[in-house]
């Protein structure tokens, strides 16, 4: 495996990584699979919070498909680009898409009520601090049966670092969500020239 991979969790300066020649492992320039196929197969509700959007690939395809969209990312760099992309962009039929340079560990100062939240690898290259504040976040922001899915990296990708089953299921226990559901996914990775599907989790929930 890659050593770019296997440091991630290390690696803290991500608007650097954005910055660079070399895009990072995750930007792939499509949305993962597993979220895109989820926005396609689920009645999605307005406002969409795209949390950590890097470069807007996820946060563009929904917005494709008809719906208001906030993307928020902490790399300026990223959010730059995802400007970039969506003043290129013709999106059909007409929804709106927006991106803003925010903190996921401070949600609360967004002026925004998401009833859709996606989170596309943001939670798992959060410190455990850092990942109570995002999730309290989402508690403060998400009104009542707000729709949250997140893709995160698992422990059986053999990387060293990821999250579990259990350890997504304790991030979003009641009484602040119910009807939470994990199941097996694969996350998209692209490094050193070589395509990589790796072990990962998604969660569903929705806010109580």
């Amino acid at each position: 495996m890659a050593r770019q991979l296997h440091d991630f969790d290390a690696l803290h300066d991500f608007d650097a990584l954005y910055a660079g020649d070399v895009p990072p492992p995750w930007e792939i320039g499509r949305p993962q699979p597993v979220l895109l196929a989820l926005v396609r197969r689920s009645v999605l509700a307005d406002p969409v919070l795209d949390a950590g959007c890097g470069t807007g690939a996820l946060a563009l395809a929904v917005a494709r498909a008809g719906h208001r969209v906030v993307g928020v990312d902490a790399a300026a760099h990223a959010i730059s680009r995802a400007r970039e992309r969506a003043a290129e962009s013709i999106v059909e039929p007409p929804g709106e898409v927006r991106f803003e340079v925010a903190d996921a560990r401070r949600l609360d100062r967004l002026d925004l009520r998401p009833r859709t939240v996606l989170d596309s690898g943001l939670l798992h290259s959060l410190d455990d601090a850092g990942r109570e504040a995002y999730v309290a976040g989402l508690e403060a922001i998400c009104p009542p049966d707000a729709l949250v899915a997140v893709l995160a990296m698992s422990m059986d990708a053999g990387l060293g670092w990821g999250t579990t089953d259990d350890g997504l299921r304790a991030a979003f226990a009641g009484p602040a969500w119910t009807g939470t559901t994990v199941s097996d996914a694969e996350i998209a990775a692209r490094t050193a020239g070589e395509d990589l599907r790796l072990a990962a989790l998604l969660l569903t929930t929705r806010r109580a």
